[in-house]
């Protein structure tokens, strides 16, 4: 029998021992360091001494006048203009006064007819010529007489319009020259300097409030303050002037007052939006941490917690905390974290126990 031999090429020999000798030699990958991931922290401040309260308003003057005269007649002169600042006693229109003027001049005359009468009827009746009821008729003419001037000299006055304050004209209501009936409103004046707030209190916190007898006696001025829509971070400190102790039938809200100056440098007027922040502190078991809101997260049994960040070691364990009032955008931590403790306020719903994070960078 023929043994068939079949020929292998050295090239396929040598790439046959290559490959066994290569995987002789394989060893497992090394393993990967874990990944790191950043998250953004916050760090846990002093405990929350205060609850911030807020309610909107608009800026009025302190003291405000809608200028009427007190007769009627045609304006014939306006010696201010709109947005003038004006002294106290400062005349701000006048009337024309002659009609006025005629009528004081006939009150003259008839008291002067009158007093003469009395002064007749009083001779007569000390000589006996008339009654005693004639000489009373006389003085009461007189005194008709008296009142009468008195009227007539006061309607005089009234033509003329002056500022019962210093401050500014803020508006004018009419035209110039033209007629105005009595107790018409014709320009609008506004103290300068000294300005206000009026908001309405929720009775659900004016319940808290101390029992004063008088604005005066209120404590908490320190503590608030009003923020205009146009210079939200700029608080300017207020105090509160008058409050009302009756609700509102409608809101069930209670009316306060606050008087503040405007800052210098700055100009504050009339009409302005915003708001009066009350800083109130905190007592008992409102007293805890603030932290923002979107730290804590519920565990599978539905209690809250937060990520504690190790600076050590660099990763984050659940810790269950308690919680209590939410403002704003914050929330109390009654029990469960310390002044100081940095916990993870980003991407809290997808970090696991021991997970391995570093700080964003802002």
């Amino acid at each position: 029998m023929t043994r068939l031999v079949r020929r292998v090429s050295p090239a396929l020999l040598l790439l046959t021992l290559a490959l066994g000798l290569s995987g002789c030699d394989k060893t497992p990958p090394a393993m990967s360091d874990p990944v790191s991931r950043p998250v953004k922290l916050f760090k846990v401040g002093e405990a929350a001494s205060v609850r911030t309260l807020e309610f909107p308003g608009s800026v009025m003057a302190a003291q405000q006048s809608d200028m009427a005269f007190e007769v009627s007649g045609r304006i014939v002169e306006k010696p201010v203009t709109e947005g003038e600042l004006v002294e106290e006693g400062r005349v701000l229109a006048r009337l024309d006064p002659r009609d006025f003027e005629a009528e004081r001049d006939r009150a003259l005359a008839e008291l002067s007819a009158a007093r003469a009468d009395f002064n007749r009827y009083n001779r007569a009746f000390k000589a006996n010529a008339v009654t005693a009821q004639e000489l009373d008729r006389a003085r009461r003419a007189l005194r008709v007489a008296e009142a009468g001037l008195q009227r007539a000299e006061k309607a005089v006055d009234d033509t003329v319009l002056r500022a019962p304050f210093a401050g500014r004209v803020a508006r004018m209501l009419v035209e110039d020259f033209a007629n105005v009936q009595a107790k018409q409103p014709v320009m609008i004046l506004q103290s300068e300097g000294a300005l206000e707030m009026r908001v309405n209190v929720p009775e659900s916190e004016w319940v808290r409030a101390k029992r004063v007898d008088s604005a005066a006696q209120i404590e908490i001025n320190a503590n608030i303050s009003v923020l205009l829509s146009s210079l939200p971070d700029q608080p300017i400190p207020a105090r509160i002037t008058e409050f009302a102790s009756t609700a509102d039938p409608v809101t069930r809200t209670f009316e306060v007052t606050v008087g503040f100056q405007s800052p210098d440098g700055l100009i504050v007027s009339p009409g302005m939006t915003g708001r009066v922040v009350y800083k109130m502190p905190a007592e008992g078991a409102e007293a805890g941490l603030l932290i923002p809101a979107d730290a804590v997260v519920a565990t599978f049994d539905n209690k809250p917690s937060v990520w504690v960040y190790d600076e050590q070691t660099g990763v984050v364990s659940r810790r269950l905390v308690t919680t209590g009032e939410l403002t704003g955008a914050s929330i109390q931590v009654l029990e469960g974290l310390e002044p100081g403790e940095r916990i993870a306020v980003s991407g809290v719903h997808t970090l696991t126990e021991g997970f391995s994070v570093h700080p964003m960078e802002n």
